[in-house]
């Protein structure tokens, strides 16, 4: 199911009671705001996606939040048109592997494009007016999310399309007591690229204009198609067309439009759209606290800005807010899907024997087999699985910091069930595998932080926990479990004592 742009995708999850418009006040200033509080809410109850239309303590009232839109696995496998995660994520893992099914992008006159019906030109920038600001959480600055954000290789001139967040600097709290100029507030936005060393794709650009001493364009695009916010979050081979790859998810192409002060291409049904230059001779700033996806606050991170050249969005448009904290959260769940889908990919190309990859929300990666015991293909086969995550394409297998590897009887959605075959599989020093010198993820509080303020190395562990035939055993002891469809048949009987 091709989705035209957010706004349909919103519609259907507002057609199955899961999207509730909300007129109660919610403040969002920095020593009150609610807004946190509510995003736990949420996440311990799989609460609906709202459209918060009350925000006090917010600086653009007339433009609507929207909160909580991909909060359970059910809706991002809605985002690619289905409603099991497994069925979703083999969708997602089939056309990444296979680019003869991606679909090129159409090029359509910007006369139809609805991201353009309102134009802010260069002169009339002021984004403490223009952009809406919401602090959530201990967080010091107002983050723009849910963008996609394009730029062109210094070199080759090809296009990537990641996902990225914008750091805005309006009213935004320096975290070592220094301050922002009046020009960094109003016309200028941070981003997390990182460039020195690079870590992400746009990084790359980035780093190789500074070295060419070249200016490199940049365009921002929020709240787009969600296949396109899919395939820019997915670690694709760099130089890879993103706009494609979602294409080829959505089942059609993905329509751009050209932006007019810089030379790139923008989802033509986005809500907004920012154009912008990154000057080579532009110094970084010091951003801080921001909420990461693993839990914590980073007290310190220093980015690159650069200056907004235009704003364009549509009639009465949508804001999309969110804010990683201790998971679950909101677009954790979306985030997983590429990262699972990527991975998933990548072994199932080299080792059929692989049925799924699930990743939690505080990113451990489960492997499950279809096979276990003597119908392994050979001894250790575990182990050579564990190997090929962290050797896997893409930019998320090399980052597993903890990996584990179980046979199909084991839901790789429930740990309790995972924890069972650690339990009672694994003995820790044979079966697991330290790595020393691994890609540490670029958020991860515990490894050691490099000059921009995060961690570029880390070690990293690998579970083995199949059974361990023939490697150690001849038989094992079966498990005492019951079968699934007699305790269906029980629970229906009794449904109406037990409720």
């Amino acid at each position: 199911m091709a989705f035209k742009d957010m706004r349909e995708y919103l519609s259907l999850l507002e057609k199955e009671g899961q999207l509730k418009h909300v007129d109660t006040p919610i403040n969002c200033e920095y020593e009150i705001n609610e807004l946190q509080s509510l995003m736990r809410y949420l996440a311990e109850t799989n609460g609906p996606g709202l459209v918060l239309n009350n925000l006090e303590g917010y600086n653009t009232p007339d433009v609507p939040i929207l909160y909580n839109p991909f909060g359970t696995r059910e809706r991002t496998a809605m985002t690619l048109g289905e409603r099991d995660p497994l069925t979703a994520k083999l969708k997602h893992s089939a056309v990444l592997a296979d680019q003869a099914t991606w679909q090129e992008p159409v090029l359509i006159d910007a006369k139809g494009a609805p991201c353009k019906e309102v134009v802010i030109e260069e002169a009339d920038i002021a984004l403490d007016k223009q952009l809406p600001h919401v602090w959530i959480g201990k967080e010091g600055s107002s983050f723009v999310t849910g963008a996609v954000v394009v730029s062109k290789d210094p070199e080759t001139g090809v296009r990537n399309v990641g996902w990225y967040r914008l750091t805005q600097l309006w009213q935004c709290r320096h975290p070592t007591d220094g301050s922002y100029t009046d020009e960094q507030q109003t016309k200028q936005l941070s981003i997390f690229a990182f460039w020195n060393p690079p870590m992400n794709h746009i990084g790359l650009h980035l780093a190789k204009a500074k070295a060419m001493g070249k200016p490199l364009e940049v365009a921002v695009a929020k709240l787009c198609d969600p296949a396109v916010h899919l395939a820019a979050c997915t670690g694709t081979p760099f130089g890879a067309d993103e706009y494609a790859f979602a294409g080829g998810l959505r089942g059609s192409p993905v329509e751009l439009v050209k932006c007019d002060t810089v030379d790139l291409e923008v989802p033509a049904t986005a809500e907004w759209v920012i154009e912008g230059v990154f000057q080579p001779d532009a110094d970084d700033v010091t951003i801080g606290w921001h909420s990461n996806s693993v839990g914590y606050y980073d007290k310190l991170q220093i980015f690159p800005v650069f200056d907004v050249k235009r704003i364009t969005h549509r009639k009465d448009p949508l804001w999309y807010a969110t804010i990683e904290m201790m998971p679950p959260f909101d677009h954790n769940w979306l985030a997983l899907l590429p990262v699972e889908g990527e991975v998933l990919s990548d072994l199932q190309r080299k080792i059929p024997e692989v049925n799924d990859v699930v990743v939690t929300p505080n990113m451990t990666y489960i492997v499950q087999l279809k096979v276990d015991g003597a119908q392994k293909p050979h001894p250790e086969f575990g182990k050579f699985v564990l190997h090929a995550v962290w050797g896997a394409a893409g930019r998320w297998g090399r980052t597993a910091k903890f990996v584990v590897v179980v046979g199909p009887d084991i839901n790789p959605y429930d740990m309790t069930d995972v924890d069972f075959a650690i339990g009672s599989r694994v003995q820790p020093y044979e079966d697991s595998i330290i790595n020393q010198s691994g890609q540490a993820f670029v958020l991860d509080p515990s490894a050691v932080k490099g000059p921009q303020g995060f961690p570029m190395t880390g070690s990293q562990i690998g579970i083995d926990a199949t059974i361990k035939i023939p490697e150690r055993f001849s038989d094992y002891a079966p498990v005492s479990k019951a079968d699934p469809e007699k305790v269906a048949a029980i629970a229906e009987k009794l449904k109406g004592v037990l409720g």
